[in-house]
This record gives structure tokens, C-alpha cells and sequence, in this order.
């Protein structure tokens, strides 16, 4: 029985831990309370990378998404199993009485015993239907994996995007913060400006608004906080009591200007973008599908066989060998028109695919050029956005100045302020929106983990 000594618990489970021992044996050892709630607030520390493997290997969407390919895969190995041999047993005991003869007259028979056992085979020697089926299912497969590639694009975006939102709404209450002290200064400021006359009780008030302003701004910040992470860690699949931290130094290195311009054409776009990629499978399988319904014209030719023992009662000693040895062909004659309708639905259907596609490369073309415009001016408003905070803040102390000397009220230093705010706020939209067309950007060229290449 170990001892219920908070420190010597913690001790061998030190040792333990040093000592290499599995972790099953590390947990037998009480913790205190006071340890187990530390273990429990470790904060989860996640980078981008990071984000971007804990969604392809945990996410439930990507999950289900990737069974629905191994189930794609599994129904080609069900169409091809119609192309190899077939083979069964069968047993059969009967008991048979007949009441007429062949002349339909009656005579009396007594009953009589049957017993048969057959290994049975078949070979599909030619039939075009199941050999479209299972070259059909191939490439539906194939179209299977091209849509998980999809779906993992779309929900690597959306967890980046969550990723680059968490990041702006922490840098919001930064900010929200500053302002708030900002904002406190000022009335302090304005109460001392009260107290030696140099300024008038309107000005504490109009402090004293813009501190409860501030107060309100800095709760709505907080709460985006809350929302976005919550998002992030639903789309990881982490438990939403876990605290997460995100690795924030990317906001430095999203600055950087782009250098992913090298994919220049279209063609280069068709063997990046998983959709693009898709649609052509759907569109060679809806070929195949129009010449398969042409091919049901053609003869079907079958080799079947059995081989086994005829007797009257099983294991009676008596058992004769018995076999059997065949070739079936069959050729259609007249369906009713049904394979002439099929065929012209299978040419609709290659034409419905055949637009779908030519729609499908004027999108990814037209936001691949867009993309492109689009980060190019939102990396220029970053500078733009910089020099407004730095000349916010000049403004803000120039202000400050003037009424400190009692050169005016403080409405000047409130819009100072405001208009520091402000840039600041812009100067973070302007970085988050840069970010977001980066991210736009790798997904024009269907690959969201380059976004910050």
C-alpha cells in the first residue's frame, strides 16, 4: 500500500517516469489533486503544421470521408469477383413420390430416396456487362480518392482559416487592452487636469464614457476569443475544456511578400486541383458507361461445370459418379427499346459532364488570377496600414501635450485616440484579410499546406 504522502506520490511517479516504465504503471500512482488539475490545464501547444496533421489524421469529416473510399475500393473488388471462376458445393437429399407416368396415366409408385452432391463452377468466358461494371467501379474508386482530396482541401481551409481567426481575435484584445489603458490614462489625465483647474468636469466625463466604451469593446473581444478557439478545437476534435495554445509567431512570417507565383498556367492548375482531376474520372466514366450500353448488344458466353456423386441415401455404399459439362451463349433479340433509351441517357450524361467540366476550369482559372490580384493589394495595405498606427501614435502624444499644457479640452486626445484605434484595427484586418487571400491562393492551386510558402 503506497503512502498517502502528497510529496512521495509525486516523487515515484518522478522515478517511474525515469526509469522508463510504461505509462500504465506511472498512472497506478495517486496524484494529488493539486497535480491533477496542473496536468489537466497544460495548455495543448499547436503551430500551424500542427493543425494541419491533427485534421487529416483526427478530424471526423476526413474520417468518414476516407471509409467511404475504402467502401469504393471494396465494391471494385465485388464487380471483379463476376470476372473470375465461381465455385460452390451442394448437397441435396430427396424423398419423391410420382403419380403419373409419362403416357399422363396413373400408376402407383412407391416413394423413393435421392441424394446428390455437386461442386459446381462457373466462368464468365465473355460478357461485356461485367467487365464495364467492374472497369465503372474502378474509376469511381478513383473519383473517391479525388473527393476525399477535395474534402480534405476544404476542411484543411476552413481549419487554417480558424487557425488565422484565433490569432486576429487574441491580437484584438491586445489591442482592446491598450485602448482600455489608453482610455484610463486619459481620465486619470482629465481628473488631475479637474483637480488644478486647468481643465472642466465635462472632461472627466467624456473620459470617463470612452473608459466604459473601451470596457464593453474589450468583453465583445473576448468573447470572439472564446468562439473562434471553441470552432478550431470542435474542427480538431479536441475536448473543449483543453486549453489550446497556438504557436503566433506566423503572424511575423505572414509578411513575408508572395513567392508562390511559379503556377502560372491552367495546365498546371488541372494537375494540382483535385476537382479538376475528378471530373475528368466522372467524365471518362460516363464514356465508358455509353459504350458499355452498346456493348449489351453482344453475345454473353458462360463455361459452367459440376462434378459429383448420385445415390439413394447418403453414405448407403452405393454412390455413382456423376458430372456434368457446358458452354451457354446468349445473344438479346428485342428488350422492349430500353437499350437504345440508355444509350441516349448515357450521351446526355457525357454532355451534362463534358459542360460541368469546361464550367469547373473557368471557376479554378478565374480564382487563380483573382487570388493572385487579391494578395498582391492586400500585402500592399499592410504598409499602408503601418504607417497610419505609427502616425497614430504621434498624433496621440502630440495631443496628449496640448492638453497636458492646457491648450484645449480633451475631445482633441479622444479622437486622437479614436483614430489610433482605429489604425490598428486596420492595421490587423489588413494582416488577418493578407493571410486570408494566402490562404485563397493555396487553395486556387489545390494545395492548402503551402499557404505560407
Amino acid at each position: 500500500m503506497l503512502p498517502e504522502d502528497k510529496p512521495f506520490a509525486v516523487l515515484i511517479a518522478l522515478c517511474l517516469s525515469m526509469l522508463g516504465l510504461p505509462a500504465q504503471a506511472a498512472e497506478m500512482v495517486p496524484q494529488s489533486p493539486e497535480v491533477e488539475a496542473t496536468t489537466a490545464a497544460r495548455p495543448l501547444k499547436m503551430g500551424l503544421d500542427d493543425v494541419i496533421e491533427r485534421v487529416k489524421a483526427q478530424n471526423l469529416q476526413v474520417l468518414i470521408r476516407k471509409e467511404s473510399v475504402l467502401r469504393a475500393l471494396e465494391q471494385s473488388y465485388q464487380r471483379r469477383a463476376a470476372l473470375l471462376p465461381q465455385f460452390s458445393a451442394r448437397a441435396e437429399q430427396a424423398r419423391q413420390q410420382l403419380a403419373r407416368g409419362f403416357g399422363a396415366e396413373d400408376f402407383e409408385s412407391p416413394p423413393f430416396n435421392r441424394f446428390g452432391a455437386r461442386v459446381e463452377g462457373s466462368l464468365a468466358v465473355f460478357d461485356t456487362q461485367r467487365y464495364a461494371d467492374y472497369r465503372i467501379a474502378r474509376l469511381n474508386y478513383a473519383i473517391e480518392q479525388l473527393d476525399f482530396e477535395v474534402a480534405m482541401q476544404d476542411i484543411l481551409e476552413q481549419a487554417v482559416m480558424l487557425y488565422f481567426t484565433q490569432l486576429r481575435d487574441l491580437r484584438s484584445v491586445e489591442i482592446a487592452e491598450g485602448n482600455l489603458a489608453r482610455e484610463r490614462a486619459l481620465l486619470d489625465l482629465a481628473r488631475q487636469q479637474f483637480e488644478a483647474g486647468a481643465a472642466i468636469k465635462i472632461d472627466v466625463t467624456r473620459a470617463d464614457v470612452r473608459v466604459a466604451t473601451e470596457r464593453r469593446a474589450l468583453m465583445e473581444a473576448e468573447i470572439a476569443v472564446e468562439n473562434s478557439i471553441l470552432e478550431l478545437k470542435a474542427l480538431l476534435d479536441i475536448d473543449l475544456d483543453q486549453p489550446v495554445e497556438l504557436d503566433r509567431s506566423i503572424i511575423q512570417g505572414i509578411n513575408a511578400p508572395p513567392s508562390i507565383k511559379r503556377y502560372g498556367s491552367l495546365e498546371v492548375l488541372t494537375e494540382l486541383r483535385p476537382e479538376l482531376r475528378g471530373q475528368q474520372k466522372t467524365l471518362e466514366q460516363a464514356e465508358l458507361a455509353k459504350q458499355a450500353v452498346g456493348w449489351q448488344r453482344l453475345p454473353t458466353v458462360e463455361l459452367f461445370a459440376d462434378w459429383g456423386y448420385d445415390t439413394n441415401r447418403v453414405f448407403d455404399g452405393e454412390e455413382g459418379e456423376a458430372w456434368l459439362l457446358g458452354l451457354r451463349a446468349r445473344i438479346p433479340i428485342w428488350e422492349g427499346g430500353r437499350i437504345a433509351a440508355e444509350k441516349r441517357e448515357a450521351g446526355a450524361a457525357v454532355r451534362q459532364n463534358e459542360y460541368r467540366m469546361r464550367d469547373l476550369r473557368n471557376t479554378v482559372e478565374r480564382q487563380f488570377k483573382f487570388s493572385l490580384l487579391e494578395m498582391d493589394s492586400r500585402y500592399a495595405q499592410i504598409d499602408i496600414a503601418r504607417d497610419e498606427v505609427r502616425l497614430g501614435f504621434d498624433e496621440v502624444e502630440q495631443a496628449r501635450e496640448r492638453y497636458r499644457e492646457g491648450l484645449g479640452d480633451n475631445r482633441e486626445l479622444i479622437d486622437a485616440q479614436n483614430s489610433l484605434a482605429e489604425a490598428e484595427r486596420s492595421e490587423l484586418r489588413a494582416i488577418y484579410l493578407y493571410g486570408l487571400s494566402r490562404l485563397a491562393f493555396a487553395r486556387s492551386i489545390g494545395s492548402v499546406e503551402r499557404v505560407l510558402d
